[in-house]
């Protein structure tokens, strides 16, 4: 049976408080962590939810089993008659409200585990972690899902005792659970979305969208090959690798659609299916070199090789 445990969630006191002062106060995400004995319905039962949309909430089946320690997102149902009101009854803590400091109209993540339990980090290796610079709109729920982890694993790395994040905190974050393209979308800065917007631009405008996103796709392709720099600048201004540098077409200023397909392509699409190379038949030097390369894909102008 869920622990019918009394919960001092300090943070909810204050969405009470501002719900009746002020018109946009605080909104919350619980997150409820599943302990010893625990069942689906019950849990939905505890939180005045229906099973239907504690499982739907989550993405899971009716048969889905659940762990200990795995947190799980308590849905915020609206009702016709009136707003849904969680139902547990939290109480005041005087000696903690001023440590509290909450932004009007953000989303915060409140984590309630009666076990009191954070899981063990020190298995993660020091260099699968990353530190995170915390920014508007951010909720350790949605970094939580972002890096495939959970909250509970955040909090232990940063020894946080509550689950609130504010704008510019720095976490630490583990990487252990990504693939290197997930870690690279993850990490990149302000600097390598212009220098890959540049070189889409210099290579490939005029050529249809999907074909942009595909130069993009190889330029990320070979940071993450071992056979080249590891980062775009490195990449980008290889010796004698891309033309458009060459000539100082990389200079040019791009426009809002080849920012579009730099961040499509750091979202993940590859229309090139792993190619480190391309070139367009028409007007490349030395095509016998790329023609022993095994062709992968053509788009537009370019053929894209491995």
């Amino acid at each position: 049976m869920l622990r019918k445990t009394t919960l001092i969630i300090i943070a909810l006191i204050f969405f009470i408080i501002y719900s009746f002062t002020l018109k946009a106060g605080p909104e919350f995400r619980l997150i409820y962590v599943v302990q010893d004995g625990d069942t689906l319905s019950e849990i939905a039962q505890s939180f005045g939810i229906s099973l239907k949309e504690l499982l739907k909430g989550n993405n899971l089946k009716e048969n889905t089993t659940i762990k200990v320690g795995q947190e799980l997102l308590i849905p915020k149902i609206e009702k016709e008659e009136k707003k849904h009101i969680w139902n547990y009854t939290f109480y005041d803590n005087q000696s903690r409200l001023p440590e509290l400091k909450l932004d009007l109209g953000n989303v915060y993540s409140v984590r309630i585990d009666p076990g009191m339990k954070l899981p063990d980090v020190s298995k993660i290796p020091k260099d699968k972690i990353i530190t995170y610079h915390v920014a508007k709109g951010d909720t350790l729920y949605d970094l939580a899902r972002s890096f495939n982890t959970s909250i509970g694993v955040i909090m232990a790395l940063n020894d946080l005792d509550k689950s609130t994040i504010r704008i510019g905190d720095k976490l630490k974050l583990p990487v252990n659970n990504l693939t290197p393209r997930q870690i690279l979308a993850r990490t990149v800065t302000d600097e390598d979305v212009e220098l890959l917007a540049r070189i889409i631009y210099a290579e490939a405008r005029g050529e249809p969208f999907i074909g942009q996103v595909a130069v993009g796709a190889v330029v990320i392709n070979r940071v993450l090959s071992s056979y080249f720099p590891n980062t775009f600048r490195g990449v980008i201004y290889q010796k004698n690798q891309f033309s458009a540098v060459n000539d100082g077409q990389i200079n040019l200023t791009p426009n809002r659609t080849e920012y579009r397909a730099a961040r499509e392509a750091f979202n993940g699409t590859d229309p090139t299916m792993g190619s480190l190379y391309y070139y367009n038949p028409k007007i490349a030097k030395n095509q016998w070199w790329f023609k022993q390369r095994r062709v992968m894909v053509t788009i537009g102008d370019h053929v894209f090789t491995k």
